[in-house]
């Protein structure tokens, strides 16, 4: 007799097939046509002009010391709160915290961003240049120490000899802080509140990226350097032809590396190149990571969306300089700016989002053939219904189609005059509504007055 174990697993492997969840249908994160917008413009300065996630949206600091948030969904502003001082120094920003300043009182304010409110203030604390902070420690120069203050516990401060050279960054772990200066690499462990010093193996030149138990930076001798900080030594080193002295950051598994010759180089953690792009015009700030892309802003105004993965680079002219670094935020790159009277706006370039409907050009005539197109743009999984309307908005053509791809239709007017064509879309990722105008002629009466013969 034979076995009936072989259909029994074809049976489980039919259904199991059958009952696959099929994959979400995804809008590419940067794909053509892109467009720039005004998403919001008001009267006044920011402070510092720094941009960071806030409670679903992009926030901002004014001059004034209020903590502004947009909803991007919403589309709506709301001040979220204010400090009792005017901010003259740029706000300082490292994951969840923002610290305000005001030199004139030497007062210091540590905002957490993700509670909404004011965790940690201080007086006369003495700080002349911030380095970092975290969930439990705040990292700054204080005349000639380097300090680090628990500032969730009073009083608890360690200090050691800062040695007058120049600090890049800070960097947390849940067990010490890297703080990296031109020749040092100094740890402090938050247990034992002790400091350490190492000796970077080429003096930096640029802010570190830490990965796990190695950093990444840029050396004074025209190297990418890869030091381990459990082996404390150097664990590789690539020549570079310029300078790096923008921090390294990480994509995709990989090291992404932009020199000032102009380059952008990814290396893999072996210390390979992978693949470079030339940019042709220099960065006006450090590399910004998306999900898909990275965001070059360059001074020529170009803004160049790079994607290490398939090796594409999606390029988009810009008609406004960037004020401040620019912030990604739901696929989109977001960045303000401000003319001559005060004003400030908020933009948005990413995917152009709509339905464009084409008719075919004029003259239209009545009796003949009027063909025009509807495109839906970045919708997901469209389905949307088109409309013919006449002077009065009385229908005279309808018909709904699922789908995002470019659909031609054809329409044959019965009487002249004036005509709208509005087509309503609903996508999974949002609504849209696209209209044209279009004049249908008699042939015998172009003009008043005045008939064709044929």
């Amino acid at each position: 007799m034979r076995s009936k174990k072989p259909l029994f697993l074809l049976a489980v492997l039919a259904l199991s097939w059958g009952c696959r969840r099929s994959r979400p249908a995804l809008v590419p994160e940067i794909s053509l046509p892109l467009v720039q917008e005004e998403v919001h413009a008001w009267k006044g300065n920011v402070a510092g002009n720094l941009l960071f996630p806030l409670a679903g949206g992009i926030g901002w600091v004014d001059a004034a010391g209020r903590i502004i948030v947009w909803n991007v969904e919403q589309k709506t502003i709301a001040e979220l709160l204010t400090v009792p001082f005017e901010v003259k120094v740029p706000p300082f920003r490292q994951g969840d915290f923002l610290l305000l300043q005001d030199k004139a009182s030497d007062r210091l304010l540590i905002v957490d961003l993700a509670a909404r409110a004011v965790t940690f203030e201080a007086l006369h604390l003495g700080a002349t240049h911030i380095l970092g902070v975290d969930t439990d420690c705040l990292v700054y120069l204080e005349g000639e120490s380097l300090t680090v203050n628990f500032w969730r516990r009073p009083g608890v401060v360690y200090r050691t000899p800062a040695g007058g050279g120049q600090f890049f960054n800070c960097q947390f772990t849940p067990e010490r802080v890297l703080i990296s200066d031109y020749e040092l690499l100094n740890t402090f462990w938050k247990k034992s509140g002790r400091f350490e010093y190492e000796h970077l193996p080429q003096p930096a030149v640029s802010p570190f990226y830490l990965d796990g138990e190695h950093i990444y930076y840029g050396s004074i001798e025209r190297y990418l350097v890869k030091y381990s900080i459990a082996k404390k030594r150097l664990s590789w080193k690539l020549k570079l032809g310029q300078m790096l002295n923008r921090q390294p950051v990480d994509f995709a598994g990989t090291i992404i590396a932009s020199p000032a010759d102009n380059n952008v180089l990814q290396v893999n953690k072996k210390g390979s190149i992978l693949w470079w792009q030339a940019l042709s015009s220099t960065m006006s700030f450090d590399l910004l990571p998306m999900t898909e892309n990275l965001a070059a802003v360059l001074l020529n105004r170009e803004i160049k969306f790079i994607d290490p993965r398939r090796k594409q680079v999606t390029v988009f002219q810009s008609t406004a300089r960037p004020l401040g670094p620019p912030l990604a935020f739901g696929g989109d790159l977001y960045f303000l700016t401000g003319d001559g009277d005060q004003t400030c706006r908020l933009l948005r370039v990413g995917n152009r989002y709509g339905v464009d409907v084409a008719p075919e050009p004029p003259p239209h005539w009545v009796g003949q053939s009027l063909r025009f197109s509807v495109q839906p743009q970045h919708l997901l999984e469209p389905r949307w219904e088109c409309a013919i309307l006449d002077a009065q908005g009385r229908p005279v053509f309808s018909r709904s189609v699922a789908g995002a791809e470019k659909t031609p239709l054809v329409w044959v007017p019965l009487q002249p005059g004036k005509y709208l064509i509005r087509v309503q879309a609903r996508g999974g990722n949002r609504d849209a509504l696209g209209e044209a105008p279009v004049w249908v002629l008699d042939p015998l009466q172009v003009v008043p007055g005045f008939y064709l013969h044929f």
